[in-house]
This record gives C-alpha cells, sequence and structure tokens, in this order.
C-alpha cells in the first residue's frame, strides 16, 4: 500500500501510459472509493459500474493530469462527477416527485447523503406543496405520502374519484411547474452534497 506521496509519483507514469502504475492506483483506491460512493448510492452493482467508468476516465484523459496535481483529488473529481451523474439519471427516470414521495414513505432506502441534503429538498418539497389550494394539498398528501388510493381519499373525503383524479393531476402540474423554475437550484444541492466536507 503506497501513502499519498508515493501515490502521486505514480502519476508521470500514468500519463506515460504505464499499465502497471494504472492497476497499482486501482488497488490503492477501489475499496476508499466503494464506501465513499456508498454514502450516496445503495445498490452495490451501479457502485461497481461507477469505479469501472471512473477509472476508465481516468486511464483516457490520464494526459490531462498536470504535473504538479494530486492524483487523489484528481480521481475523487472524477468519482464525484459519475455519482452525480448516476443519480440525476435516477431522478429523471423516477421523476423526483415519486422519487421524494417514495422517500416520505420509507419505500427508498434511507441513508445518509442517499440523494440530496435532507433539509434542502424538504424545504424545496415543502414550498411547493404550499403553492396547493388546501384542499387539493390534502389530498395530494394522503396520494403521495400516505399512500392512499384515489378511491380511499374519495370515501374518506366524501367526494368522487374523479374529483381526486382531477385534484391529483391539477396539483402534480403546479408542483412540476413550481420545481421547472427551481431546476438547477435541486442539482446544485446534489453537487454541494458531493463535496468533501
Amino acid at each position: 500500500m503506497f501513502d499519498t506521496e508515493n501515490v502521486n509519483e505514480l502519476g508521470p507514469l500514468l500519463r506515460e501510459g504505464n499499465h502497471k502504475a494504472f492497476m497499482q492506483l486501482y488497488d490503492h483506491y477501489v475499496d476508499g472509493l466503494f464506501n465513499f460512493i456508498k454514502k450516496y448510492i445503495s445498490n452495490d452493482e451501479v457502485i461497481e459500474d461507477i469505479i469501472h467508468d471512473s477509472f476508465y476516465n481516468l486511464w483516457k484523459y490520464r494526459h490531462n493530469i498536470k504535473q504538479n496535481r494530486s492524483i487523489h483529488g484528481y480521481l475523487y473529481r472524477i468519482v464525484r462527477n459519475e455519482v452525480y451523474k448516476a443519480i440525476r439519471k435516477h431522478v429523471q427516470q423516477k421523476g423526483m416527485l415519486n422519487l421524494y414521495a417514495e422517500k416520505k414513505r420509507g419505500v427508498v432506502e434511507e441513508s445518509a447523503h442517499q440523494w440530496v441534503v435532507e433539509g434542502e429538498l424538504d424545504e424545496i418539497y415543502g414550498l411547493a406543496i404550499d403553492k396547493l389550494p388546501p384542499q387539493r394539498k390534502r389530498i395530494f398528501r394522503m396520494c403521495r405520502e400516505q399512500g392512499l388510493s384515489h378511491k380511499e381519499i374519495a370515501q374518506h373525503l366524501n367526494i368522487s374519484p374523479n374529483t381526486v383524479k382531477e385534484h391529483m393531476s391539477l396539483a402534480m402540474r403546479t408542483i412540476k411547474e413550481y420545481l421547472a423554475k427551481d431546476h438547477d437550484l435541486i442539482f446544485a444541492v446534489l453537487i454541494l452534497s458531493f463535496l468533501p466536507h
């Protein structure tokens, strides 16, 4: 195992295309990177893909490593970018609202810094919900946070299921429009969560 100074000495060899230096870096960092990524993503297969992609990018862009630059810092920056891309892809596939609602109900696994800084997302989510009229807000929370069906909500509030459906459709439109305006803010929070503490 290398100390930081010896690891950085592998930089010039890596830039020259030395495969042995690359493998030494891989062996030195792979376990630490796995644990680092695990703070944000719980799926081991996704973590392994991120590590693979990160080392691929390290090799592909090895000529960009500056003479006196820390290999450690350069590699972790690549990894943070890959983690960010993986989370952003997941958010786009699931939808921010669905992902957050699942997290609130405990359907999505809870772990420190898994998706975003909790307080920041709570605030954005709360502000979006507060844009709704009282009845629509109540119906939205019953559906998304309590997991009740349209029929159950209709029975509970003594209204028709079609009325519930219409409220949900309008609520989703209002919230999505609000979040669209704050789209950059949401992903800024994601980026901040990957910076070293």
